[in-house]
């Protein structure tokens, strides 16, 4: 099985390009799933498909997958029970179980092992993973504390976690452990798998503005400073040639932009992408899988 990230900015076309890598990956025979950990689900719309709480097979050799977070919350919730109630339970705080997913950290803890499940059961040839917005990238690399970084975020105490868990192996039991330990492993599954080029690729997707921009910069830089290889860059919106003023401006700023990326990152595949002038859904991923995987511009 390999894993395919596809991480950037909100409403850069994270979205599009997944669907899209999921339609060629599924062209050429191989089973794909493309498995949303953006809370705020697209898939359905751009596919023109119903999914729901399992993987849906919506054509040849594809599935589509969006959680719910909040029944996932729920099963999480009760799958680690015992260390969660001990958690809360230090600081006199009662947690409902339809408002665990609710909580800061928590979505990434939910998704991880969502992902893992999928990974270690291995039924798929390729994982298309349409990620959250940038920021909930790194949580997600940073597998193996992943766990301590909840705590630290429930308990507020950020410079204290280890006596916490300290406190948590010698007072209560086995049961809590054995949830910790399993919480671990999972989170050093995931991330070795991610760190493996043999198995994981990111492609970072923007669009030629100077936030997209700069924050796929500081994506790719942080990123890579945990030992993972970011290696493609989706280019989204670029505009045709157009004779009006204003075109003529906007496609200078975007030349730019453009220039810079091709530049900075001559190690990495650059993927350029045209404002198709209407939203991308449905049949119209095919032209788009086209011109990312067809014309070259990116390999599987």
């Amino acid at each position: 099985m390999k894993l395919i990230y596809v991480a950037g900015k909100g409403g850069v076309g994270k979205s599009v390009t997944s669907s899209a890598t999921g339609i060629w990956t599924s062209n050429l025979g191989l089973d794909t799933l493309t498995f949303s950990m953006d809370p705020a689900h697209s898939l359905s719309d751009i596919f023109d498909v119903e999914l729901g709480s399992q993987p849906k097979n919506i054509r040849d050799h594809l599935f589509a997958y969006e959680p719910d977070l909040t029944e996932e919350a729920k099963g999480f919730f009760r799958r680690y029970k015992n260390i969660l109630t001990a958690l809360f339970g230090l600081f006199e705080v009662e947690v409902k179980p339809e408002d665990f997913g609710n909580m800061p950290g928590v979505s990434e803890l939910i998704f991880m092992d969502k992902l893992n499940d999928i990974f270690v059961e291995k039924k798929y040839d390729y994982v298309v993973i349409d990620s959250a917005p940038t920021a909930m990238v790194l949580p997600l690399l940073q597998l193996p504390s992943i766990t301590t970084g909840f705590v630290t975020r429930v308990l507020g105490m950020r410079n204290k976690w280890i006596g916490v868990l300290n406190l948590l192996e010698s007072g209560f039991g086995d049961s809590i452990l054995k949830e910790i330990r399993t919480m671990r492993v999972k989170a050093e599954t995931m991330r070795n798998a991610l760190i493996d080029p043999k198995i994981a690729t990111i492609t970072a997707v923007t669009i030629p503005e100077k936030a997209a921009v700069e924050e796929t910069r500081r994506l790719i830089e942080t990123v890579e400073s945990h030992g993972v290889h970011v290696s493609s860059v989706v280019i989204n919106h670029v505009m045709s040639e157009c004779d009006c003023q204003f075109c003529q401006r906007k496609m200078t700023s975007q030349r730019s932009y453009i220039q810079g990326l091709q530049a900075q990152y001559s190690d990495k595949r650059i993927a350029i992408l045209p404002d198709y002038g209407a939203e991308v859904k449905g049949d119209a991923l095919q032209q788009v899988a086209q011109d990312l995987y067809g014309k070259g511009q990116i390999e599987i």
